[in-house]
């Protein structure tokens, strides 16, 4: 069985509130000396109740590859600012002339110069996001080939 603080705090909820919902009768309780108790199964029919009235949230009409977003880190470790100047730029080259069809997208940079590391954060459509980290890869192994 549960009183009012635990009940309140399983509910997310001020303790008045669920002491008001006793006595209105939403949710079932008995009293003991001087405090409410509230069984487990009450609870649950309670929680219940409250699940089957919420009004249902209609079906999106928007299709699903407009509202699916994706979002992907490219890490660089011990970057030298030239390595991570020269990502970036393209990055932003990118986004800059971007294909319409690609749809909102966004591009963060997080340098970390006391650890040498930079952060590329990418978010947008699965196409967005494929085509940049297609154009990583070109670069960093473009990259690895001026190093030999």
């Amino acid at each position: 069985m549960y009183n009012v603080s635990q009940l309140a705090e399983i509910l997310d909820l001020h303790p008045k509130t669920v002491r008001r919902f006793i006595r209105d009768g939403k949710i079932r309780a008995t009293r003991i000396g001087r405090e409410w108790r509230v069984r487990k199964e009450d609870l649950q029919q309670y929680a219940h109740g409250e699940l089957a009235n919420k009004p249902q949230e209609p079906w999106p009409t928007t299709p699903l590859s407009s509202r699916v977003q994706v979002s992907a880190v490219i890490e660089v470790n011990e970057g030298h600012s030239e390595e991570v100047s020269r990502i970036s730029n393209s990055l932003i080259a990118a986004l800059n002339c971007k294909d319409p069809g690609w749809g909102t997208s966004r591009y963060d940079l997080v340098y970390h110069p006391e650890t040498r590391k930079a952060r590329f954060i990418l978010n947008g459509t699965p196409m967005f996001i494929r085509t940049l980290l297609e154009m990583v890869e070109v670069l960093v192994q473009q990259g690895s080939a001026s190093e030999k």
